[in-house]
């Protein structure tokens, strides 16, 4: 990894990452990094990630997660390969690749990154910002992108010759249902076509299946969402008189590959 504030190696000395420089960013007890310079309370509170664990341990996404662990597995053929989970949130998604990969996750969000190193052992955690990751370049085979934000430069930087970049959205109908009792007007995703200049597209997949969720859970679901800070209070409130419903699960995934 490199230090964030000259951009040179770190190396671990006892319980710290350190660089020439005498940077010094010590390893937290649950075994993450914070190499965030702004901020640290960016990213998601206790309360948001608390909503996420609460949503995801209910396997409403673990066919997703499954879904891409099957990419990653063709795509080494048991190699050894590294990948990066940028916005990997509670390490949900990160735990599993770790079965498959050497891998590493970064967030802004030191409450959910804290979550992750706590129960994922294998993998390593950072606080950091998908913008400036703290590695050399050329260093990842897989990046993954989960709802995150993607930076063509540094993704760019960090991917090595004949790597892929695996991408996922929400596809057209993805919690229609949901928008339905949020909105007067629902409507569907428009698809971003914020493709990569420099890099093709390998494959495209989608992924949609249905789920049924109670009242509970759909809160939790809520606080994964921008709908959370864009809906009124007592509309949110009422999605509670709601107790069950049918839910349309529909994922975007699509692969870049690197062949510069």
């Amino acid at each position: 990894m490199l230090c964030p504030k000259c951009g040179k190696p770190l190396f671990t000395d006892k319980n710290s990452y350190k660089c020439e420089d005498n940077h010094c960013y010590d390893i937290a007890k649950e075994g993450y990094v914070n190499l965030l310079l702004s901020r640290t309370d960016s990213g998601d509170d206790k309360t948001l990630v608390n909503g996420r664990i609460n949503f995801l341990s209910k396997g409403y996404y673990v066919n997703l997660r499954t879904f891409l662990e099957k990419i990653i597995s063709d795509f080494s053929q048991n190699k050894e390969i590294k990948l990066l989970d940028m916005g990997c949130g509670t390490g949900y998604y990160t735990q599993n690749f770790a079965n498959l990969a050497t891998t590493f996750g970064i967030d802004i969000s030191k409450n959910a990154i804290k979550y992750a190193a706590k129960h994922d052992k294998k993998s390593l955690y950072i606080v950091g910002s998908n913008k400036r990751t703290p590695f050399c370049d050329n260093y990842f085979d897989i990046l993954v992108h989960i709802f995150s934000p993607n930076f063509e430069n540094e993704d760019l930087r960090v991917l090595k010759k004949g790597g892929i970049i695996i991408n996922v959205e929400p596809g057209p109908k993805h919690l229609i249902e949901l928008k339905n009792l949020l909105y007067k007007k629902a409507y569907f995703n428009e698809e971003k076509n914020h493709f990569y200049t420099h890099l093709k597209i390998k494959d495209k997949k989608s992924l949609i299946y249905q789920v049924k969720i109670d009242d509970n859970d759909i809160h939790n679901l809520i606080m994964m969402t921008p709908y959370f800070y864009k809906t009124k209070k007592e509309d949110l409130q009422a999605l509670k008189l709601n107790h069950k419903m049918d839910l349309t699960i529909d994922f975007s995934i699509t692969i870049f590959e690197a062949d510069f």
